[in-house]
């Protein structure tokens, strides 16, 4: 080979080598705003699990404003949030849900919020396409007495019936389900 395409082999690779690399801090920064967290749900009929990425309310008002009521959002922040289940779950409008793996968006809205299975789970949350929702169901609005400052996603039960949770500055969203028959 000649020298003058060893430079330019070399001056690629470098290239690529800077894009990664800046692009992985660019992530790294990103993620120490918004960390990432994992919710599970495990009981001898059911697991389910949520990726997703949690942001800090930081003073500012978050639902109605940051977040506008009757648009759809991501449910976190950066990568889509994802909810995977091991065995068919059903909600309280009688609906099922197939175990497998889906993106979870919302509709939030003051009283209510839609949750939405999504079939497309994008690489990152900006993503949402409506034609691959699989289920919508709605999601239980509850004002909060203190401010919760970090976005979180949990699981909760209530006389042994288990509920998905979102809570974020003064809202708690509850979305009951159970395993399926």
């Amino acid at each position: 080979m000649s020298r003058r395409l060893l430079y330019i082999l070399g001056a690629i690779f470098f290239l690529v080598l800077a894009i990664v690399g800046f692009n992985q801090y660019r992530l790294y920064q990103t993620k120490q705003y918004s960390p990432e967290e994992t919710a599970e749900y495990i009981s001898t009929d059911v697991a389910v699990k949520v990726f997703y990425n949690r942001p800090s309310k930081k003073g500012r008002v978050i639902f109605g404003d940051l977040v506008p009521y009757g648009e759809w959002w991501r449910t976190g922040a950066n990568e889509a949030t994802q909810i995977e289940l091991t065995r068919d779950i059903r909600f309280e409008n009688g609906e099922t849900l197939s175990a497998g793996k889906y993106s979870l968006v919302t509709i939030p809205n003051a009283n209510e919020w839609q949750v939405i299975f999504n079939s497309k789970i994008p690489d990152w949350g900006t993503d949402y396409d409506p034609q691959f929702d699989v289920l919508n169901v709605v999601g239980h609005v509850e004002r909060l007495p203190q401010t919760v400052e970090v976005f979180t996603i949990d699981f909760t039960e209530e006389n042994g019936q288990p509920r998905l949770t979102m809570a974020w500055d003064n809202t708690k969203v509850t979305v009951p389900f159970w395993p399926s028959d």
